[in-house]
């Protein structure tokens, strides 16, 4: 959609706001108000014009969840996110964790902790995403989870476009809680430890609480589960491309040989990770390099949350909560080396060359027989928010606070040097330049040349946020149907971002703004950034009783950015038709700045790419080099949000809800898809190849691409059967996903993996069923959940044993809980669970040699877990 299209919707929207100040209607009594996301003004606990669901304590207790990614993993709206370890395609994201509403990115929901900003993770993931990281809230201290499922920019600003995901977490407790549990995967070693605890008091008016939690996870390997990692295999193991004719009369290599004939180790297939390949002259040797990788890594994670509120005399109260995190992936195991992707030239005479012709060498320095490489992840978050509240003579409220977070994220990656690797081959190398590492006999090579060569890279992130609030909200005036509810207020928000690495890792550039390649055989490097910026908003916001039965809500924002700025109108409706029927609309704007890293840093991520040859023909995958350079022309993204939905309640104790909804995205931010490039043009100028042709790295920009338009529904129901039954069932389903690929085209991502495109995998539907049994000191609970499959869109015509479908997915997840009362005011509370208690294991999803064999995005590779959990409380 042009910019003169979008600004003519927001003025529309912005007119329709001006025209709903001047509708009247009937009064209203007073009754309790209360304040929801989405809103800055107190309402009635009635359906509000916004469609929100609620995910309250007892349901997320009823999960099993010991982790919130665990909790977001199984959101029907939530699709896409980065939630489980997967080294292939989200290698700079393992500990950490995230949420995808509506499948338009991790940078388009907006992530709130009581209401307030958090500060973005110091990770980016392979496509440049930021996001909030979850892994930071701890479980056990969440009152509630209130999903905004549309855009809330007039109310929240940047980032609010496919909606917002408030965490609520516990306060004003007494008493004093411990509980501790264990999980394990049924047919694997695999297991969760986690213990926490809850206190709270008050003090004359003052309430304090503290919550803590520590997790103690053990890994899963794909040695554990072998068919979800069967394709995760490397042609580059140890190999060599002859330059011309050769004939070896004895030796290991004995035989003959043509010009540029592949020739594989003759020791591949001695050890079980090595697999001969075949190629159209020759073969290769390659590596099977996936058993030795985790599907879970061994990790720890401990994390403190305290609040403390004050009441004062004058009815002013201070709110203050503090909360720190601290999670370690200990282990993270990698290949033992990567592949040279320099593709080193090897002379005649050079390096024990048998062959009597130069060489190109296609291999690694360390094949199975050394143990695998660690790349563990330091993740330290830190969060503070002060805030006070209090009321004028006039009965309006006031509410100001001032929140700090930052986050350190620190990533240590093995790698070769290429220098002394160079070294090493021409006799030069170990700690006193006289060694010579023989690849074509690498039973001689010695731990000192090794060590010489080896190095182990350090990056540090650090990102922090610094936000004031300030809003008032009350009566303005009476009309005929009620009264006016007005809110307006300011904001105040400084970012930063800064990337620290090593001399070695860091990415540096010549005179003329070009990157000059890292002195590392495989890792691209990042370039060091220190920057910040800071914005300014003001907003308002309205609900207009028309008439005994409508209501209407206006907001709009003015935020001014460092180099733009942004007007967003919303306007929504809440028609009561009868006691049984109610209807909802709202229209809005919303927008999304570039991230400080997407404009600033240059870094590079290894990617599983499919190479091809001129006639289109696909040649073998490979691991490369994805080098993506900030863009400081980037634009704001900005998009249009449609939602229009039906409540219905037959009963009190029944309702449906259903609501469509359309986002319309124009200029969003993406980075060009490296695989999707590399088709488009194979020799184009910037897939990076070696003389010999090898491909070496890809290069990608980040742009705003043309059009993205989102539409699907979504589907509520609650039903309490009786004072112990209840069922609830929440889904939400596109119908259409049109997006703007790098090259023009426009294609269809809903019901796709998406693998040439930036999207991520996104299956049309998913869903969850959850029914609650609630007894005398007893409770129970039955959870099914629902992922449709999807397309890969990967021609497998010449894999009779695979398939372009990714089947769908069904778990069924199972909870008891018993109450023992040890006295009048304490209770110990024992839960008996399992999850995925048919044991289904993911369906298979075949992208590409080199990846894994399912959707981490999509699926848990566990399989049937069982756990039990002990709760005393005081």
């Amino acid at each position: 959609m042009k910019m003169t299209q979008l600004l003519t919707s927001k003025r529309l929207i912005a007119i329709s706001i001006s025209a709903a100040l001047t509708f009247s209607a009937t009064a209203q009594e007073t009754v309790e108000k209360i304040q929801v996301t989405g809103s800055y003004i107190k309402r009635t606990a009635v359906d509000a014009s916004e469609p929100v669901q609620v995910l309250d304590y007892n349901f997320i207790q009823s999960t099993g969840a010991t982790t919130i990614s665990e909790l977001i993993g199984k959101l029907a709206i939530s699709s896409g996110a980065e939630n489980q370890a997967d080294s292939f395609s989200q290698a700079a994201t393992q500990g950490t964790g995230n949420v995808n509403l509506r499948g338009l990115g991790l940078s388009s929901t907006l992530v709130l902790i009581n209401g307030r900003r958090q500060t973005i993770s110091g990770a980016l993931t392979n496509d440049g995403s930021v996001f909030v990281d979850t892994s930071h809230i701890p479980i056990d201290a969440i009152e509630q989870i209130e999903v905004l499922k549309e855009g809330a920019a007039s109310t929240y600003g940047s980032d609010a476009i496919a909606g917002v995901v408030n965490f609520i977490l516990r306060k004003d407790f007494e008493g004093l809680e411990f509980n501790a549990s264990i999980s394990k995967a049924a047919d694997s070693s695999q297991k969760d430890t986690d213990i926490g605890f809850l206190w709270g008091a008050e003090f004359n008016n003052t309430f304090i609480t503290v919550s803590g939690h520590y997790l103690d996870r053990t890994p899963l390997t794909i040695a554990d589960r072998p068919d979800l990692g069967d394709v995760a295999y490397s042609s580059l193991g140890n190999s060599f491309l002859l330059l011309g004719n050769a004939e070896v009369t004895e030796g290991a290599y004995a035989g003959s040989y043509g010009a540029f004939e592949n020739v594989p180790d003759p020791t591949c297939l001695d050890d079980s990770l090595g697999i001969l390949i075949p190629q159209a002259y020759g073969s290769r040797c390659g590596f099977n390099y996936g058993p030795l990788y985790n599907l879970v890594n061994t990790e720890t994670r401990a994390q403190l949350y305290s609040n403390l509120s004050h009441n004062f005399d004058n009815g002013n109260e201070l709110f203050i909560d503090v909360s720190w995190s601290s999670n370690e992936v200990k282990d993270n195991p990698q290949s033992p080396s990567y592949p040279d992707l320099t593709f080193p030239y090897i002379g005649p005479s050079d390096s024990g060359n048998p062959f009597g012709v130069g060489v190109v060498w296609l291999g690694r320095p360390l094949g199975a027989d050394y143990e695998p490489a660690l790349s563990p992840r330091e993740n330290d978050t830190f969060r503070s928010s002060f805030n006070l509240v209090g009321d004028f003579d006039n009965g309006w409220d006031w509410d100001t606070a001032l929140t700090y977070s930052k986050n350190n994220y620190t990533q240590y990656q093995q790698d070769q040097l290429k220098s002394r690797l160079v070294a090493a081959l021409a006799g030069t190398g170990g700690p006193n330049n006289d060694e010579l590492f023989n690849p074509f006999d690498r039973s001689s090579l010695s731990q000192s040349v090794i060590d010489d060569f080896t190095y182990m890279t350090r990056s540090e992130k650090t990102t922090d946020l610094l936000v004031l609030d300030a809003v008032i909200d009350g009566e303005l005036y009476e009309l005929p149907a009620g009264t006016l509810g007005l809110a307006a207020g300011a904001q105040v928000r400084n970012e930063g971002f800064k990337v620290e690495t090593d001399d070695v890792f860091e990415i540096k550039f010549d005179a003329d703004g070009n990157p000059i390649p890292v002195d590392l055989i495989f890792l691209q490097g990042l370039s060091e950034v220190d920057v910040d910026r800071t914005s300014l908003a003001v907003f308002a916001e309205s609900v207009i009783p028309v008439s005994e039965d409508i209501e209407i809500k206006a907001a709009l924002r003015y935020e001014k950015l460092e180099n733009d700025s942004s007007i967003d109108p919303k306007i929504a409706v809440r028609w009561q038709i009868s006691d049984q029927w109610i209807m909802r609309a709202s229209a809005s704007t919303a927008f999304r700045d570039a991230s400080l890293s997407q404009k600033n840093a240059s870094s590079a991520v290894i990617t599983s790419i499919t190479d091809y040859n001129d006639d289109g023909t696909a040649k073998s995958s490979a691991f490369v080099g994805v080098i993506a350079t900030g863009n400081e022309d980037l634009k704001p993204e900005q998009s249009e949000n449609y939602n229009i939905g039906v409540i219905f309640k037959p009963t009190d104790n029944l309702d449906f809800k259903v609501d469509f909804w359309r986002v319309d995205y124009t200029d969003l931010i993406t980075v060009e898809n490296a695989q999707g490039k590399l088709i488009d043009d194979p020799n184009g100028a910037d897939i990076i190849r070696t003389e010999a042709g090898f491909l070496q790295s890809v290069k990608v920009n980040y742009f705003n691409s043309s059009s993205v338009s989102v539409n699907g529904f979504d589907v509520e129901s609650q039903w309490t059967l009786s004072d112990q039954f209840n069922l609830s069932i929440n889904a939400s389903h596109f119908n259409s996903y049109e997006l703007t690929k790098d090259n023009g085209e426009v294609v269809e991502a809903a019901g796709s993996f998406n693998v040439d495109n930036f999207a991520r995998s996104m299956p049309k539907t998913k869903g969850s069923l959850n029914f609650n049994w609630v007894g005398e000191g007893q409770r129970a609970s039955l959870n099914i959940n629902y992922v449709s499959s999807y397309d890969t869109g990967v021609d497998v015509s010449a894999l009779p044993n695979e398939s372009a479908t990714v089947d769908a997915f069904t778990t069924v997840d199972t909870q008891y809980s018993a109450n023992f009362g040890i006295t009048e005011n304490s209770e110990a509370v024992l839960t008996l669970g399992v999850k995925n208690l048919l044991n289904e294991l993911p369906p298979r999803a075949y992208i590409a040699e080199g990846s894994l064999s399912y959707d981490p995005k999509q699926h848990n590779p566990l399989g049937r877990v069982l756990y039990a959990k002990v709760k005393f409380a005081f």
